[in-house]
């Protein structure tokens, strides 16, 4: 290359060398092998002939071009080659034989392509812009430059479509249409709607009706189906112009690729959904909770009652079969509470030896009064398996969620829910397919549906919190991810299998224990042995009157107050003359446990048990003896149950007193 600093000082060009200049110059470049082809034309703008200029090459191209304008022209012709563009059009200044600078301008297209879209052959042709000097002060040509790059630094691509409907695109395209672009080289304008989305042509077509009717200017958003079949969101603002006459001319417009903009905002809804849904379910929650709470109270006396009566007659008696029932009915409604604090994950559980069998049963009878009737339950229950340690109520919700995603699945289209549990026995095989499961036996159970299956995508996200395929309605997009932890928890495992149109199934493996629970044996109440005062607090006028009667049937002195400053008054006057203090939990003006912890200041020695209709403490972080209670009991509570805890609670107390 030659240095440009030794070139003579530029001169305007004569008559036959603007002659020369004003015929258009061809060539072509092999873009493999990088020969260039010219023409005499092409070599007569600069002032040569043809021979003085071969043989042609890339090099000896890019050193004729003036030194601010060869990295733009240099990089627009590789981005041709590369194939990111399929037209170039470059106003530049090159250097004439005579060494004066003339502004020329190169037009080229890609004429083929190898078997990967690549170009092969590109070609194209040269004129004169003007026939005057060409230096670097020109303000037409820096204001050309200057012009171009403005446009090609707007985010987005200016656009013409003619009175024939062609259109022509100012700048580059898109990054999702430079492939389309490119391989449409005879014709770079985009003249159909065939990469418009179906759903979104009619509004394109009566937009551009409209504009080709009447001057205006409009802003639409549509999306655009790529050769990959993604989707890309694109804003267009256009604008129509006629002619004096009223003839139509053209559109004006601009595209803007907003892809990322509309998926920000989906996300961003989204979230703000889930995040109502989820304090949405809280609410439910919460007032799930408090509803239980209530019932349990109506229960407490039904309860009561029916089993001092029951207890107070001979199997003979006619009444015996009346009061046997009422306290089944009374037992039954507080297994459904019971469930119902568990949704609400207002009662707190332990693990313990859990028979899922069991399990099971109570989650099906929930579960079948709301099943359609064109869906159908199989069990194969394998009665002899062994328990696992685990909170039952968590067991509980586990097989009650699997059971309503099933369901969900066959809502529309009915189907076949099944219900399988067995206990295994770990092989090579199982094992490798279950490497964080304990080696030891364990059961499996297995739901399963005939709905409409998932795919690979779907059942790579299952059990991700919030992910849900379900409508806002029905799917809160937490089920999945809390049955994943409680599994785990419990020292399972748990897997999806799936396929679109056969349905899906849900195998959840947990360890088992060789301890079974034992089966509940009836509690008679047996009479108080020692003398106790007792103070019983119970914002409940039926729950007072009850208490009243169980007490005094047990052989127990009881006060009984409805008001917990009154019993709190009450207490301070003479603390030693009571053995032992009951109060519920939920009372106004004073909490049970806020209670508890003044009267244990006053007499930090007296035994407190908390009664509760919620299911737990409010408080979970600070525990029970921080108030001074020594048990907590759960509403309805049978008498059997009452005598049993106060007699321990009181033993206790007096085996403290002694040491």
């Amino acid at each position: 290359m030659q240095d440009d600093s030794s070139m003579p000082e530029p001169h305007a060009l004569t008559a036959k060398e603007a002659g020369e200049a004003a015929i258009i110059g061809l060539w072509e470049w092999n873009v493999q092998s990088g020969a260039l082809r010219i023409d005499q034309q092409w070599a007569a703008i600069a002032g040569y002939a043809l021979k003085e200029l071969a043989p042609m090459t890339m090099e000896r191209w890019q050193q004729q071009l003036h030194p601010d304008d060869r990295e733009r022209a240099v990089k627009s012709l590789e981005e041709l080659a590369a194939g990111e563009s399929a037209l170039l059009e470059l106003a530049m200044r090159v250097r004439h034989k005579c060494g004066c600078w003339i502004n020329v301008l190169d037009r080229g297209k890609v004429l083929d392509y190898d078997s990967n879209g690549k170009p092969l052959s590109i070609a194209g042709s040269r004129q004169v812009l003007n026939t005057a000097k060409a230096d670097s002060s020109l303000p037409m040509e820096s204001s050309a430059l200057e012009l171009r790059t403005l446009i090609e630094n707007i985010p987005g691509t200016i656009y013409r479509i003619d009175m024939s409907g062609t259109t022509t695109l100012f700048s580059s395209p898109p990054a999702f249409l430079k492939d389309s672009s490119a391989k449409q080289s005879a014709t770079p304008l985009l003249e159909t709607l065939s990469m418009i989305h179906p759903d979104d042509r009619q509004m394109v077509t009566e937009t551009y009706s409209k504009l080709t009717s009447t001057p205006q200017s409009v802003k639409i958003s549509y999306r655009v189906v790529t050769e990959q079949n993604a989707i890309r969101w694109i804003e267009d603002q256009k604008t129509s112009t006629f002619s004096d006459n009223g003839t139509f001319k053209s559109i004006d417009g601009i595209l803007f690729d907003i892809t990322d903009r509309v998926a920000a905002v989906e996300e961003t809804r989204r979230l703000e959904s889930q995040v109502r849904k989820s304090q949405r379910l809280e609410t439910i929650g919460t007032l799930a909770g408090g509803i239980a709470h209530d019932f349990n109270n109506i229960l407490t006396p039904i309860l009561g009652y029916a089993e001092m009566g029951l207890g107070s007659m001979e199997e003979d008696d006619p009444m015996y079969e009346y009061f046997t029932e009422i306290m089944q009915a009374a037992e039954r409604a507080q297994k459904l509470v019971s469930q119902i604090l568990t949704f609400s994950r207002a009662q707190d559980g332990k693990p313990s030896a859990v028979p899922i069998q069991n399990i099971i049963n109570e989650a099906l009878k929930l579960l079948r009064p709301s099943l359609p009737s064109t869906i159908s339950i199989e069990q194969h229950i394998d009665t002899n398996c062994r328990s696992v340690l685990a909170d039952p109520s968590q067991i509980h919700q586990v097989i009650v969620n699997l059971c309503t995603n099933a369901f969900h699945a066959m809502e529309h289209s009915g189907g076949t829910l099944t219900i399988s549990l067995k206990e295994i026995q770990p092989g090579e095989k199982q094992a490798a397919s279950l490497p964080h499961l304990l080696e030891s036996d364990y059961v499996r159970l297995t739901i399963s549906d005939t709905g409409n299956g998932m795919d690979e995508a779907t059942i790579e996200r299952i059990f991700e919190p919030f992910f849900t395929t379900k409508s806002i309605e029905k799917g809160t997009g937490l089920g999945l991810s809390v049955v994943h932890g409680i599994v785990n928890g419990a020292g399972g495992q748990i897997f999806a299998e799936s396929s679109q149109g056969k349905g899906s199934t849900f195998n959840v493996y947990l360890p088992v224990i060789n301890a079974n629970s034992a089966p509940e044996t009836p509690q008679k109440p047996q009479v108080n042995r020692q003398k106790a005062k007792i103070l019983f607090v119970d914002d409940e006028p039926a729950a007072v009157q009850m208490m009243i009667i169980m007490m005094q049937k047990l052989g127990y002195t009881i006060h009984a107050e409805k008001s917990p400053v009154e019993a709190l008054e009450r207490f301070r006057e003479n603390p030693e003359q009571y053995d032992l203090v009951i109060t519920d939990l939920t009372m106004p003006e004073m909490t049970g446990t806020q209670l508890a912890g003044e009267l244990h200041k006053l007499l930090p020695s007296v035994p407190i048990i908390l009664m509760t209709g919620y299911g737990k403490v409010v408080d979970n972080d600070i525990p029970l003896n921080h108030y001074g209670i020594n048990r907590l009991l759960t509403k309805p509570v049978k008498l059997a149950q009452l005598a049993s805890t106060v007699n321990e609670v009181l033993n206790e107390n007096n085996l403290s007193k002694t040491q």
